[in-house]
């Protein structure tokens, strides 16, 4: 059991890694190097994202139905082929084209190795929402190493941009294929007590909790995902502006993210301890870090120094830590042997989507009335998701 856990969090962190060298060159790349403007920038970033939509909902279908390692298989071959052409052929519109290959790919890898988690966790004896706590700290340092480590690189090569990430791939299909046996193992012995695996199929939570209840819980569920997301995206991509208008660098706004993915390592592991204990019931530990995630934001339109930006990130930091890695725990409470993969596409779905529109949504929202009118509403949206969220019904 241990060492399914340590090579899924390697494939985990080594996505993330090329995660953290892609997203935050393409809006630079194409507008700078291609020279194409802005609005296409963003319009393509969107479509990349819709394409990645696309790849989630499909890859739980697959990894459910079809194969769990050759889901990834399939996934990690159409990213690396289009990382390649990237490579060599970074032109428009072929970047563009590649870019939505990529995306596609890359939805396929990134909802299988949350079912995979999934899966895994159904197997642990004890608190099975460890395993996704060590996913979402794992993912946060891949994303982090990888977003410092282009900022040097792309500066360098163009092509090593795009290269590297592609042999992280090359890799992680290596790895698959010599632990594909292992991950998808699942009677486990794990120190010197055997802990036999038990199929949730003989506990259907959709007739447990009943069909009404159980779509309006999918439903605030996904909701939840989506608000979170769109909230939080703000900070990738108008938030980068408000800042610049108030007179910081470039360097200091991509300081932010840095203390943001350093604190996590402290923050993560005590929420893990602390939280857990509290909230017996996930829903619970969902609201409060929806609240706080929703209330620091509140912080920026008064922002008159440094400190009151990265106080927010913090803020934001202590809620992100209780939502991020609990919404697929109950994801995986709420489904069985025979639809985890599927549901677990739900969290990368709509957290695409809240990432999609997030960032043009604010736009119009800054354009129209104020950044002031876009944080309040996020925190407005975020405190009524949350409100909702003690209304699941959810299976002790």
């Amino acid at each position: 059991m241990r060492a399914q856990r340590l090579w899924l969090l390697i494939l985990n962190i080594t996505f993330n890694l090329v995660m953290g060298f892609i997203l935050p060159v393409n809006t630079i790349f194409i507008h700078k190097n291609l020279h194409e403007s802005l609005v296409t920038a963003g319009f393509t970033l969107m479509v990349y994202s819709a394409f990645m939509m696309i790849g989630n909902a499909l890859g739980g279908v697959m990894f459910d139905r079809f194969s769990k390692r050759g889901t990834l298989y399939i996934g990690y071959g159409i990213s690396i082929v289009s990382l390649l052409g990237m490579s060599f052929h970074h032109v428009w519109p072929t970047y563009a084209i590649m870019l939505f290959i990529l995306g596609f790919g890359m939805g396929l890898v990134y909802t299988a190795v949350n079912a995979y988690t999934a899966f895994i966790a159904e197997q642990m004896s004890g608190n099975s929402r460890v395993i996704f706590n060590n996913m979402y700290l794992a993912a946060n340092i891949g994303i982090a190493i990888g977003s410092t480590a282009v900022g040097f690189i792309f500066k360098w090569s163009i092509f090593f941009t795009f290269f590297i990430p592609m042999m992280l791939f090359i890799i992680s299909a290596v790895i698959l294929l010599f632990k594909a046996n292992l991950l998808d193992h699942v009677n486990e012995t794990e120190d010197e007590t055997t802990h036999h695996y038990v199929s949730s199929d003989t506990a259907d939570p959709k007739i447990e909790i009943g069909a009404n209840r159980f779509m309006l819980n999918m439903i605030v569920i996904c909701a939840s995902i989506f608000i979170v997301w769109l909230g939080y995206s703000q900070w990738d991509s108008n938030l980068s502006a408000y800042m610049l208008n108030q007179g910081y660098s470039t360097r200091e706004y991509g300081l932010v993210f840095t203390i943001n993915a350093a604190s996590l390592l402290i923050i993560q592991p005590v929420m893990n301890r602390v939280v857990s204990r509290i909230f017996k019931l996930l829903k619970y530990q969902i609201f409060l870090g929806t609240i706080i995630m929703g209330l620091s934001f509140l912080i920026l339109p008064g922002a008159k120094s440094y400190l009151a930006y990265v106080i927010s990130m913090l803020v934001l930091t202590i809620g992100e830590s209780m939502v991020f890695p609990t919404i697929p725990a109950l994801l995986s409470k709420m489904s069985t042997n025979k639809n985890r993969g599927t549901f677990q596409s739900f969290y990368s779905i709509f957290g695409s989507l809240g990432r999609a529109i997030g960032p043009y949504a604010g736009s119009l929202i800054v354009t129209a009335l104020s950044f002031s009118s876009l944080f309040v509403g996020i925190t407005i949206s975020m405190i009524i998701v949350a409100v909702a969220m003690v209304g699941v019904k959810e299976l002790a």
